[in-house]
């Protein structure tokens, strides 16, 4: 029953912006609209009260600014990685073995970023709510990426994927 309704209101999110003239901002409105959902089905998953989601969301926010600072270095990187191995200059080794470290440092400062937003949040919320938070977490994603991919695909694909 909660993922018919989960699925109706989605929709309803989605399709009620399809009208839209401007893609960017239609994206942008439609990514905000997924995130009030989470945010709403989390604290209900969750049973937080308002002083608990109050800190959590403040931690939250904090988090996912660091992990988006982390994610744009990750993605100019491979940009630069890109570059490099569809550039057809010689002594590519060298380079491409010091983007690939380079990769691998950012890659294990997000895992980082993650485990410690996870741990800090021993403070506010119990072992139970961490677990049923990262459980929440994969199945949000999972509802979202089905629902996108039943419309017919990506908000930026046009239904190509």
């Amino acid at each position: 029953m909660k993922k018919f309704i989960f699925l109706i209101i989605t929709a309803a999110l989605l399709s009620g912006m399809a009208y839209s003239q401007d893609k960017e901002s239609h994206h942008k409105e439609i990514r905000e609209k997924i995130d009030q959902l989470e945010k709403i089905k989390m604290i209900d998953a969750l049973k937080m009260d308002e002083q608990t989601t109050l800190k959590f969301f403040a931690r939250r926010a904090e988090f996912r600014d660091k992990l988006k600072d982390l994610m744009d270095s990750e993605n100019k990187l491979l940009d630069k990685i890109d570059s490099l191995v569809k550039n057809p200059k010689d002594n590519k080794n060298s380079k491409c073995r010091g983007m690939l470290d380079h990769y691998f440092a950012l890659e294990q400062k997000i895992f980082d970023a993650k485990k410690n937003f996870i741990t800090s949040l021993s403070d506010i919320l119990s072992q139970e709510q961490i677990a049923k938070l990262l459980v929440f977490q994969r199945q949000f994603r999972e509802e979202v990426r089905e629902l996108l991919f039943r419309r017919g695909g990506f908000p930026d694909t046009g239904g190509k994927h």
